[in-house]
């Protein structure tokens, strides 16, 4: 009863803190003003998603406290101290434009800074066979730490879609983790969910204040930091995580990939992905059958969301589960998994580009 009673008021201290947000952006002239690669047609606030950061590092600090989790004193003060680097540059973004080499800077610093405090790295497994990283694991993990932080920058690119990933990526893994025992990681998992769903009421299509970069970057970062964490204890298969993530690590590598080819500056902000070209077909689609722009364009934000949570939950998921339950087959169960939406993705591009 107490967990239900402090996950409410989590619910309600992001919701209500995201309406103070609201009305800062708002008093400080805070706003995403409509360009060539938006999807929104009015001036509308933004970093209302640094609720979302405040509210669930405060209360994962208070479970602590009262010993309703357990976590080592390390851990704790990485996730802290790595995710409030996280989400300062990002909120400092929201207000002013930070080159992208500051930006990039201070994600490989907070990324070192929680692999530092965790007592050691997860091993990779391939078929049965354990690979121990080493030193190498400290490269390989900052980068994929840096990847999801950024790519989730990258995919949030419309109404309510960071936060409907966020929301069903984090209650998958903690299904994961309940079928495993676990209620420690698991509780984490779902604080954050309902984080984010205090948020997505102000966010989900048509959102009347977008999340920001300082909670699109820490959303990106907790799930990897989170991946380890499960990880390392045995709890969820890495691999398990990477098939969790794929929609939005396919979408938004794909596109990198073929940004780098074509010698554009994959750096600068586009609307190249997948999901972008896809939310414009639907919206024209919409239009002809005779809806307004504003309500056709809320109609196709809504439908992406949708399918992005009928995908995770009825294809990923499935896939994820097996690989947690045959970690020898993990990775080839992630090939296959991905191959599927590799295709999409491509298809998409190539058909409304």
């Amino acid at each position: 009863m107490l967990i239900i009673l402090i996950l409410l008021i989590s619910f309600l201290s992001t919701y209500l803190i995201t309406s103070l947000i609201h009305q800062y952006a708002l008093n400080k002239n805070l706003l995403d003003i409509p360009n060539e690669r938006s999807s929104h047609e009015i001036p509308t606030p933004r970093g209302g998603g640094l609720s979302v950061v405040i509210v669930f590092l405060i209360t994962l600090l208070g479970l602590q406290q009262f010993n309703i989790i357990l976590l080592a004193d390390n851990a704790l003060i990485g996730i802290v101290v790595s995710s409030v680097l996280v989400a300062s540059i990002g909120f400092w973004d929201d207000h002013q434009s930070i080159p992208a080499r500051w930006r990039f800077a201070v994600h490989i610093i907070a990324s070192l800074v929680i692999l530092v405090c965790i007592p050691q790295l997860p091993p990779l497994n391939f078929f049965g066979i354990t690979l121990n990283l080493s030193i190498f694991g400290y490269i390989f993990y900052t980068f994929v730490l840096a990847w999801l932080l950024n790519l989730y920058n990258f995919m949030d690119g419309i109404d309510g879609f960071a936060s409907s990933e966020a929301i069903s990526v984090s209650l998958s893994a903690a299904l994961l983790l309940l079928i495993q025992g676990d209620t420690q990681w698991n509780l984490v998992l779902i604080l954050l969910s309902i984080c984010v769903a205090g948020f997505l009421i102000w966010n989900w299509p048509h959102a009347k204040i977008f999340m920001g970069d300082a909670c699109s970057g820490f959303l990106g970062f907790i799930l990897g930091v989170l991946a380890l964490m499960t990880t390392l204890e045995g709890m969820i298969n890495l691999w398990s995580w990477f098939i969790l993530l794929a929609l939005f690590i396919t979408d938004s590598s794909v596109t990198l990939g073929s940004r780098i080819l074509k010698g554009e500056k994959w750096y600068q902000a586009h609307c190249t992905h997948a999901y972008q070209y896809y939310a414009l077909k639907l919206i024209e689609k919409f239009e002809q059958q005779g809806l307004e722009k504003s309500v056709a364009r809320t109609s196709a934000h809504q439908q992406i969301n949708f399918s992005l949570i009928l995908i995770n939950i009825f294809w990923l998921l499935p896939w994820a589960m097996m690989a947690n339950f045959y970690p020898s087959w993990s990775f080839m169960l992630m090939i296959l998994a991905y191959i599927p939406l590799i295709f999409i993705v491509k298809q998409l591009r190539k058909r409304y580009a």
